[in-house]
């Protein structure tokens, strides 16, 4: 019998910033095994540094496509099997790629809110700056259509950072930020907080800091959620 080939993921940073897209390595390599393969590519230079609002998001997604358009083409050499589009957003360029290949494209937006929900438990999102309060309260609605997923959804808390300044801040300040957004939404009822921006890799004790005294409280980093969506390319790629 054949041995079988791995399966391929690109993780698609839509930014600028390498130094980003650096960061979610460490915490997918603790996803790796033997039949899996993750790939990474940062947005081009005209791509902005930091997706801060809806202007910069279809900016980031008309500069980055282009790339990737070579790899969407049936049966090229080296072609990923899945497509993950690390910007905690409803990105365009996530329907881009679906409306140009069959094979799984998520956003670890879609990825990270699907993945709380089965939790079971009240979820809500610390994000970056405030315009994601109400675009990412807005994107679970439309994952959800009518939005009423049993109360489910507590709402979201921005720390008033753009994902660059999360890198470019003292460490004090933007652990505060992060602290101070979770401590708000653990008071809306929140057990489950999803640090809504790929920026905020490596981050997580900010939002234990935030969650004291609480016990039992979920934090899921938005980039963890590739897991699952691992485990489903692997059942799903195969003869595509």
């Amino acid at each position: 019998m054949a041995r079988e080939l791995p399966v391929s993921i690109l993780i698609v940073n839509p930014n600028s910033s390498k130094s980003m897209t650096e960061g979610l390595q460490p915490i997918l390599a603790d996803l790796m095994h033997p039949q899996l393969v993750l790939q990474y590519l940062t947005g081009p230079e005209q791509s902005p540094p930091s997706v801060n609002d809806f202007t910069t998001s279809v900016i980031s997604a008309a500069h980055t496509f282009p790339s990737l358009l070579p790899l969407l083409v049936p049966e090229t050499p080296g072609a990923p099997d899945a497509y993950l589009v690390a910007c905690f957003s409803d990105h365009p360029l996530v329907g881009m790629l679906r409306e140009h290949t069959h094979k799984p494209v998520i956003g670890i937006f879609e990825a990270s809110v699907t993945h709380a929900l089965a939790l079971g438990q009240p979820f809500g999102i610390v994000t970056t700056g405030k315009y994601w309060e109400r675009a990412l309260t807005d994107g679970v609605q439309r994952m959800f259509g009518s939005g009423n997923i049993g109360g489910a959804f507590v709402g979201v808390e921005s720390t008033g950072m753009t994902a660059l300044e999360l890198h470019e801040k003292q460490a004090e300040v933007v652990a505060a930020g992060i602290s101070a957004a979770a401590s708000r939404m653990v008071g809306r009822g929140a057990r489950t907080i999803i640090m809504g921006c790929a920026g905020m890799s490596g981050m997580e004790r900010a939002v234990q800091e935030g969650c004291v005294p609480e016990r039992g409280l979920w934090h899921l980093h938005s980039d963890m959620s590739a897991n699952g969506f691992r485990l489903s390319c692997q059942t799903s790629t195969r003869g595509s």
